[in-house]
């Protein structure tokens, strides 16, 4: 939002130890070595909130917000999964710092 200041990150998640999206059996999830944040929305100085959803497309500017956050992320952590990533990731942004060979990253 032009001009706007983050003042407040709502989180989804951050360390649980689980695997994969919640998975019975499959990888463990990053967020369980203590390395992944879920983000849900944001609060803004002038009392506007954002809710993390399927935005990114919009031509809106809670759209080219979301899509400025996930880029922005994108430089800083080595995953990002927005809400057009799958099914899991709907309503919150994914960010985690998982090592990666050649310094590979996952930004969707």
């Amino acid at each position: 939002m032009p001009g706007e200041t983050i003042t407040v990150l709502s989180q989804a998640s951050a360390y649980i130890c689980r695997n994969r999206n919640g998975a019975e059996e499959g990888r463990i999830s990053e967020h369980a070595f203590g390395n992944a944040v879920d983000i849900a929305g944001f609060a803004l100085k002038s009392g506007k909130t954002v809710t993390i959803r399927p935005a990114d497309k919009e031509p809106t500017l809670n759209g080219a917000f979301q899509r400025a956050i996930t880029e922005a992320a994108c430089l800083y952590f080595t995953t990002v999964l927005d809400p057009g990533s799958d099914a899991a990731h709907q309503n919150h942004l994914h960010l985690d710092v998982k090592a990666r060979r050649g310094g590979y990253r996952y930004c969707w």
